[in-house]
């Protein structure tokens, strides 16, 4: 019923794109071909470098990648905060397809495909993980399984990321989740929304190393520019 409803409101009032406002390629993906195209790609040494600034930050991941260039105030950031912040979840699988075919393109496909986890009270506020539903559509472009199992975070970061140094970042976050055992022995694709300094995905990476897992890899839908 509810999808029939959705449905019918998106003949009545199709949806508009977040970057130009005009017609949305679907509802589902909030950005009309031509904004897509025009979103500029995240260079692979630039997420290297911005690992590389933190403690054991490569040395976690055989390979890093981010789809786009994420600017203050732009397109990227206006479709981020939909999905995180305006109960769109519905935008998180058909940009997640978007970063899978991404990765594909130059490497192996991993074992499986690892959202970087809210803290139970977080998730409660918000409704759901924007990180899950990017993995989603992730792991259906690579063709592989979900395991949103094997990652918690039982431990809530002291402060918000936002405004934060690179090493307040680290401190905050950096003890902060657990692995499941069944992460030993595994080739892991740890996925984010966007890589600020990297703090929240390398502590993520090495609770996963930590476990035993036999290789990390990352993807996040953008690259803050700094």
């Amino acid at each position: 019923m509810r999808d029939c409803a959705r449905g019918l409101l998106d003949v009545a009032y199709p949806p508009r794109c977040l970057g130009c406002g005009g017609r949305a390629e679907s509802p589902q993906l909030p950005l009309c071909p031509t904004c897509v195209r025009s979103l500029e790609r995240a260079p692979k040494v630039e997420v290297t470098a911005r690992l590389d600034r933190l403690p054991i930050g490569t040395s976690i991941f055989d390979e890093a990648l981010a789809l786009w260039v994420f600017d203050k105030g732009g397109t990227l950031q206006a479709v981020q905060h939909a999905l995180k912040y305006q109960n769109r979840p519905r935008y998180g699988v058909p940009l997640g397809r978007l970063m899978g075919e991404a990765f594909a393109e130059r490497h192996p496909t991993p074992d499986g495909v690892v959202p970087v986890p809210l803290h139970r009270t977080r998730r409660l506020e918000r409704g759901y993980n924007q990180s899950a539903a990017l993995a989603e559509g992730v792991a259906e472009a690579l063709s592989c399984p979900g395991r949103p199992d094997l990652l918690a975070r039982p431990h809530p970061t002291t402060r918000s990321q936002t405004g934060l140094s690179r090493e307040e970042r680290w401190r905050n976050v950096r003890d902060s989740f657990s692995a499941d055992p069944a992460a030993a022995d595994g080739h892991w694709l740890l996925v984010d929304d966007v890589l600020t300094t990297g703090a929240t995905a390398v502590a993520a990476g090495q609770t996963l190393a930590g476990a035993g897992a036999d290789a990390l890899d990352l993807v996040t839908l953008g690259l803050a520019r700094q």
